[in-house]
């Protein structure tokens, strides 16, 4: 008894290893996805203004000057990220629109969406270019 129990632990001291490697003998596990590129900086995405040059008029900013450098400053600012990034460029000026879906804007015919000024058309909005050159800003009503 004691030579046949020596033999089968002898046995399966060979066999565990044996079987741990048709186990692996799976192949290489597959790499995993590369991470998707992560998109451009765009400042116009949350906010029509990000600089927010109407609380620099003359009541809340001592120089009357201030407004108008900020928004050049903003104007500048946009326009440079948009030519980095491959975009078309936004207007210089920014003009009040409705908002979309209120009656004014149903009148009109134009409608602000996201800071990007639109016209209506029989089918459809499309975007409305500025005379400065580029995509005309908006700001809602």
């Amino acid at each position: 008894m004691d030579f046949r129990t020596g033999i089968l632990c002898v046995l399966m001291a060979i066999a565990f290893p044996a079987v741990a490697d048709i186990h692996t003998a799976t192949g290489p596990r597959p790499k995993p996805l590369a991470p998707a590129p992560k998109a451009h900086h765009n400042s116009m995405a949350k906010s029509t203004t990000p600089f927010n040059c109407e609380d620099y008029r003359w009541p809340n900013h001592p120089d009357p000057r201030m407004k108008g450098f900020c928004d050049r400053f903003e104007a500048s600012t946009l326009q440079n990220e948009a030519r980095r990034a491959g975009r078309p460029g936004p207007s210089s000026d920014v003009v009040p629109l409705p908002s979309l879906g209120s009656d004014a804007a149903r009148r009109s015919g134009a409608a602000c969406v996201g800071g990007q000024a639109m016209r209506k058309l029989p089918n459809g909005w499309t975007q409305v270019s500025s005379q400065s050159g580029g995509w005309q800003r908006c700001r809602e009503e």
